[in-house]
């Protein structure tokens, strides 16, 4: 029986994953790659992606943004510190820690949780601190709230064990607020140094900043993004995207121009021509958006245009390109006959700066196929 029963399938590359991880510690000069495996791995398959990077001996620690991935990632085999870099809901901290995940401290009254958990559960719980710099999510900020850190980890401090401080900046295309955060960070980690609490690892960069701005590098640096596709415009040709989507087409007819398409009737053929249906839709993950602005898709190896598209189907322009049922259609990626549909070109169409967004949507009705 074929064991590959979805309308669509992304097949993610892992020799090309791995050559991208090679190429980014070989940049870092020392410092620690922590991929950021978040979003189910940005749609690519946590587990799979998780247990493939864990294999890389230079890799220490991985980041996630929920407990709920950490959790997938031990499942797979992971044993490398696991950082949850996100606000954890107060129901899941005991669960957390049973699992060695890495808990990120950024807001007053947690360290005493913790180390009543870790007291509990007879270990020790590790932390990082989250410095608030400027993107007001989830941090504790320089001065008065940092002192008030520090007064609950000289009570709690045997049950607790640093291994860092982060932040995350908020723009990273405005220079002078980028440096202000650093420098703000900075002061944080010193203030937290001063009163006694040691930092073995500093990390504030992330992949945009590992790309274009190396004067933060510091100890680490949380890579997500360029582990799987190169920057959207302005690429280093360091790295390779690693994943192409595919479905197939179900059905070719001719239709009219003002012909309608799909509920409502809304969306018409533009002109006398060729329509395909192919297996996919938004309950697949395919992006309603790009389906209005008439996004590209490659069709035996020429771009046809997307039309209209409900939960399970989408129609494609197919006039003047040679289509018959049955034929793969590449909505992201590479066809396999060396033509080529960039992610991160497709992402901008519709105003996303990185072509992971797209990827992230992609729901479990694909398959994911490991090469």
């Amino acid at each position: 029986m074929n064991k590959n029963l979805h309308n669509s399938v992304l097949y993610i590359d892992m020799g090309q994953l791995r050559r991208n991880a090679e190429a980014i510690l070989r940049e870092l000069d020392g410092a620690q790659l922590i991929p950021v495996l978040k979003g189910n791995a940005y749609g690519l398959g946590q587990e799979e992606v998780g247990a493939a990077l864990a294999a890389i001996p230079e890799i220490r620690t991985m980041a996630v943004a929920q407990v709920s991935e950490g959790a997938a990632l031990r499942r797979a085999g992971v044993t490398q510190d696991i950082l949850v870099l996100g606000g954890v809901p107060v129901r899941l901290l005991a669960p957390a820690v049973e699992l060695g995940l890495t808990l990120t401290v950024g807001r007053p009254g947690l360290l005493p949780l913790l180390a009543e958990l870790g007291r509990t559960q007879g270990r020790l719980v590790q932390v990082q601190v989250k410095v608030e710099t400027g993107l007001h999510r989830y941090g504790l900020t320089p001065g008065a709230e940092l002192d008030g850190l520090l007064e609950e980890w000289r009570e709690y401090a045997p049950w607790i064990r640093v291994t860092g401080a982060f932040t995350h900046f908020a723009d990273l295309g405005d220079p002078v607020r980028a440096e202000e955060q650093f420098q703000t960070y900075l002061r944080g980690v010193a203030q937290l140094e001063r009163g006694g609490m040691e930092i073995p690892m500093r990390h504030v960069s992330a992949s945009a900043a590992s790309e274009y701005a190396p004067q933060y590098r510091l100890d680490g640096v949380r890579i997500g993004r360029r582990l799987y596709m190169d920057h959207p415009t302005a690429p280093l040709g360091t790295v390779r995207e690693v994943c192409s989507w595919r479905a197939w087409v179900t059905r070719v007819r001719p239709l009219r121009a003002g012909d309608a398409l799909g509920y409502g009737g809304h969306i018409r053929m533009p002109r006398d021509g060729m329509a395909a249906t192919i297996s996919v839709g938004y309950g697949d993950g395919l992006d309603p958006e790009l389906v209005r602005v008439g996004g590209p898709v490659l069709i035996g190896g020429q771009r046809a245009r997307l039309l209209a598209c409900c939960m399970d189907q989408t129609v494609v322009d197919v006039t003047g390109i040679p289509c018959a049922v049955d034929d793969e259609v590449t909505l992201l990626g590479g066809d396999g006959h060396g033509n080529w549909l960039s992610s991160q070109e497709v992402s901008l169409l519709i105003g996303e700066d990185e072509g992971c967004g797209l990827t992230s949507r992609l729901s479990g009705r694909v398959g994911r196929v490991y090469l």
